[in-house]
């Protein structure tokens, strides 16, 4: 049997500055796939930007598509393209996860895995290659007889050790831009799960609340391929909890000291809490080579911190700063704009306390509710939707109606956040303190840091972000969709309850529905997270 494996590519500002990291979560079903025996191809989009035809389907048994809730849209013209080419279609992820039933009455998507796929994807592929049972393969659904079916939850892989590395040789690894300090940037997961079960986040129900984790042996044996076969000296370790055990980071900063790999930085996810608590392992950090440090510190409104239930304040926000300071590590911060009752004072309250932050890294998100987390179904059941047009799920534009702000206000904050965090007395006249041995490794590696090419990435970022967010404001994309609704059927719908999708390609009707898996009770804790590690130059 033939798998072929395609990653959407967005539509979002980062797909459009061509910015981003390999996808490993088809590189490690790729990796499983290929252990058990079967072939397997990867398309992932983001670099093979052409429309995929009948020719790329046709050698293969099965099409699997990866979706999140911004990518989905996608996902579901590749499905029916698929499909025009007789494939069985498989896909997965984050969207899919929570919203099944959606996608399988599309007519375009024949199976949907929930949750982590890895052994589920074999289970699935052994039984369609046998002909056997469908119900007896955990982590599915499918439509038989016209009714929804969904086989029991799949436990997720238990021991991450046991797993094969990302099949990086299926990927054109040398077309991917993302840089650190000057230095191609590669990404690796070292842990899943997560205990926190945030407001805004799926992947604790996507995962598990159990955080499951590699071993620091592990984690270096696949730096050290790396290093070595690929000549990477700059490594982001995407999961959200690489510091929840301090045990394993001393481990893994012994490791790369055993190895003698002195000359790599690299960058990490933490959490406030953590790091105030654990202070002799943030100057290992620093000692092993961490470059920069992702913060989700949201808001410098004490009342807003309490709405997303972070559990800190501004006191402790402002000592894991200084922590992080002391040690020479740069900080990645995460803001968000968009709060249920977040008024446009607050907003600017946040934003000047990021100037004087001056994070190297300043990202600002907007609150979105993605399927699956209790924000999502708090917005559904208080009508606060302004549309389902999954493509603008991206955490950059306006997608539920809030008490503070009208949408357009919040995108409007959204851009001068940006440039009130990267014009400013502080940025410029600043610098900010870099560990000695970071200094060193950088010299070591002739990174180049500085110079006009820094200058410039970001200015196009900005101007490309800046053209978007005025093509997308939320009153004149709406009246846009609703006319487009009143003159062609098959457009995205504007309802608070309807998700809308367009079928045009096989000129199907479409099937129009609100699949949900289980109902979350409202809750008030957590925080959004929309990684991206490239600084920009």
């Amino acid at each position: 049997m033939k798998v072929l494996l395609v990653s959407p590519q967005g539509s979002n500002i980062y797909a459009k500055m061509k910015v981003g990291l390999p996808p490993l979560g088809v590189a490690y079903l790729a990796a499983v796939i290929r252990e058990n025996g079967y072939k397997v191809k990867i398309i992932d989009r983001s670099i093979e930007q052409r429309p995929l035809t009948v020719e790329d389907f046709s050698p293969f048994d099965v099409i699997g598509i990866s979706a999140d809730t911004p990518r989905y849209p996608e996902a579901l013209e590749i499905a029916g393209a698929a499909k025009k080419a007789g494939k069985m279609v498989i896909m997965g992820g984050y969207h899919v996860t929570f919203l099944d039933k959606e996608a399988l009455e599309t007519g375009v998507v024949d199976i949907i895995v929930r949750g982590e796929a890895e052994e589920i994807i074999i289970n699935l592929l052994n039984t369609i290659e046998n002909n056997g049972d469908l119900h007896k393969v955990k982590g599915i659904s499918y439509i038989e007889n016209g009714e929804l079916v969904r086989t029991p939850p799949a436990p997720p892989p238990r021991n991450l050790d046991a797993l094969p590395f990302p099949a990086r040789d299926l990927l054109p690894m040398d077309k991917y831009s993302s840089m650190m300090a000057g230095l191609p940037l590669v990404n690796l997961i070292t842990s899943r799960g997560c205990p926190f079960n945030c407001y805004f986040c799926s992947s604790s129900k996507f995962g598990g609340l159990k955080w499951r984790y590699r071993s620091a042996r592990s984690i270096v044996d696949e730096m050290e391929m790396l290093y070595h076969d690929d000549g990477y000296r700059a490594f982001a370790f995407m999961d959200d909890n690489f510091t929840l055990s301090k045990r394993r980071v001393m481990n893994f900063a012994d490791e790369l000291e055993k190895r003698k790999m002195n000359d790599i930085i690299w960058w990490c996810f933490s959490r406030v809490d953590i790091l105030i608590r654990n202070e002799d392992m943030v100057k290992r950090m620093a000692e092993s080579g961490a470059f920069q440090i992702f913060l989700g510190l949201e808001s410098h409104n004490e009342q807003t911190l309490d709405d997303y239930g972070k559990n800190v304040g501004n006191k402790e926000q402002d000592q894991a700063i200084a922590l992080l300071h002391k040690y020479g590590i740069n900080i990645h911060g995460s803001f968000i704009v968009g709060d249920i009752n977040e008024t446009e004072e607050i907003a600017m309250q946040t934003a000047r306390w990021v100037q004087k932050v001056n994070p190297r890294v300043a990202q600002f998100s907007i609150l979105t509710p993605y399927p699956g987390t209790a924000l999502y179904n708090d917005m559904k059941r208080e009508g606060r939707f302004l549309h389902k047009n999954w493509k603008l799920y991206d955490a950059l534009h306006a997608t539920v109606k809030t008490d503070g702000m009208t949408p357009d206000k919040i995108q409007k904050i959204l851009i001068k956040d940006y440039r009130m965090a990267y014009l400013n007395k502080y940025r410029l006249f600043h610098p900010r303190k870099q560990s000695p041995e970071i200094t060193k490794r950088l010299k070591k590696l002739h990174a180049k840091q500085g110079g006009l090419k820094s200058l410039i990435k970001p200015f196009k970022f900005f101007v490309t972000f800046w053209m978007e967010m005025q093509r997308t404001k939320p009153k004149k994309l709406i009246a846009k969709m609703k006319k487009q609704n009143n003159e062609k059927p098959l457009i995205h719908i504007i309802d608070n309850d309807i998700p809308g999708l367009d079928l045009s390609i096989d000129n199907k009707k479409p099937h129009l529905v609100n699949g949900m898996i289980g109902e979350d009770k409202p809750s008030k804790n957590g925080r959004i997270q929309n990684p991206f590690p490239d600084d920009g130059k």
